[in-house]
């Protein structure tokens, strides 16, 4: 277990049961003492996973697209493009903040929610879209208890009995984005497609068919996510390093593309954020 702050929010990092690892990430748990998430707007940026989110104690999440939005205390959020962020807020309710939630590799959103990655891109989803009635209280019942051990218990053994369950087929860009997650240094698509040897038409077609967006894309969410995490845990971190890390084209064009998410160079975010933006993916708070 990891324990970090962010602001005033304790979050906790909890590795899955080793027979889940090929589906799920990691589990995190939130909580805040104070009622300060209260009708605070921010942007979650894309990680490049998808993501799992339940809210206790009667809280909220409001989101905002479109001038039309949504109030959900559970729900899946699938990967967004970085020009189509998740604007929300909290909604606590008086009561202290605490929450779960839970990353999905690429194989786990076929095998443990039973649908295609291309099904929740840009996407927010209730979490009784994914199960029928029986299984989704069941789910919500597995988290209703305090202690925090007995807990994570009960989510482990949903969703231990959950892998084969359904009869969904594997995509084939699953291997593809598991290969890439594990490419150190700079990421293109021209070396993606090298290295996997698959020609760029093919690998173009496949994600944009089966993630629903371009591999070029994917790779800058990638980028981005990584130069973030970069800066949020690493002190001093020269931005050189990060566009050789992370796989830039160079230092100008790293700062550019930040700018343009975030409102900010790269070090006035730090500075203005305390160099706390970073969960489990990079918030931005304009």
């Amino acid at each position: 277990m990891e324990n970090t702050y962010f602001n005033n929010l304790r979050t906790k990092k909890i590795e899955p049961a080793f027979a889940l690892k090929p589906y799920i990430a990691c589990y995190y748990l939130y909580e805040n003492q104070q009622d300060r998430l209260q009708n605070f707007f921010f942007r979650a940026l894309p990680n490049g996973l998808v993501e799992m989110f339940f809210l206790f104690n009667n809280s909220k999440v409001v989101f905002h697209e479109r001038r039309q939005k949504q109030v959900l205390s559970g729900f899946v959020a699938g990967i967004f493009k970085l020009d189509h962020p998740m604007k929300l807020r909290m909604e606590v309710n008086g009561r202290p903040f605490r929450g779960l939630s839970i990353l999905f590799t690429p194989l786990g959103v076929n095998r443990l929610l039973g649908t295609d990655l291309n099904q929740l891109t840009n996407r927010v989803v209730h979490l009784d879209q994914f199960w029928n009635s029986k299984l989704y209280w069941e789910f919500v019942n597995s988290l209703q208890v305090g202690n925090e051990r007995v807990l994570l218990m009960s989510i482990n053994d949903f969703f231990l009995h959950r892998i084969d369950a359904h009869d969904h087929p594997t995509q084939k860009i699953v291997p593809v984005l598991n290969s890439i997650e594990q490419m150190k240094g700079p990421l293109s698509v021209d070396r993606v497609a090298s290295d996997l040897e698959i020609s760029y038409k093919k690998l173009y077609r496949m994600f944009v068919d089966e993630l629903g967006m371009t591999p070029k894309m994917y790779l800058k969410i990638l980028r981005f996510n990584r130069a973030c995490y970069l800066l949020d845990h690493i002190k001093n971190i020269k931005e050189y390093e990060i566009v050789y890390r992370c796989g830039y084209y160079d230092q100008p064009h790293f700062v550019r593309e930040f700018k343009s998410i975030m409102k900010a160079s790269p070090r006035q975010y730090v500075r203005s954020s305390r160099g706390k933006f970073y969960i489990n993916r990079p918030y931005a708070f304009k």
